[in-house]
């Protein structure tokens, strides 16, 4: 139960995580910032990137709970993981390939 609540307060903070990267509309955290990769439209990336912070966030807090009535979640976890993180990267590629405005 304590492991339970302590999952909970991370995906908490994962999720707040999640809501400032969107409202501060800021991405210099990202590896290479500046110096390999540079947004064109900074602002929509991050709402992007926050989104999919608080998705993985919610995530974070509904699969642990649902593990205690469901046996075999991990590989699905695993994969949403993983899916995240190809969604960061996609846009990151879409914000290089858009036109200028």
């Amino acid at each position: 139960m304590l492991k339970l609540l302590f999952i909970s307060l991370v995906s908490c903070l994962i999720i707040y995580i999640g809501k400032r990267v969107w409202k501060k509309g800021s991405t210099n955290f990202i590896a290479g910032y500046g110096k390999i990769f540079t947004p064109k439209d900074e602002k929509q990336l991050a709402k992007g990137i926050g989104l999919i912070i608080m998705l993985f966030g919610f995530e974070t807090i509904i699969f642990p709970i649902l593990s205690l009535f469901f046996k075999g979640l991990g590989f699905y976890y695993g994969l949403l993981v993983v899916l995240n993180f190809f969604a960061i990267f996609g846009l990151m590629i879409k914000d290089q390939v858009q036109k200028e405005a």
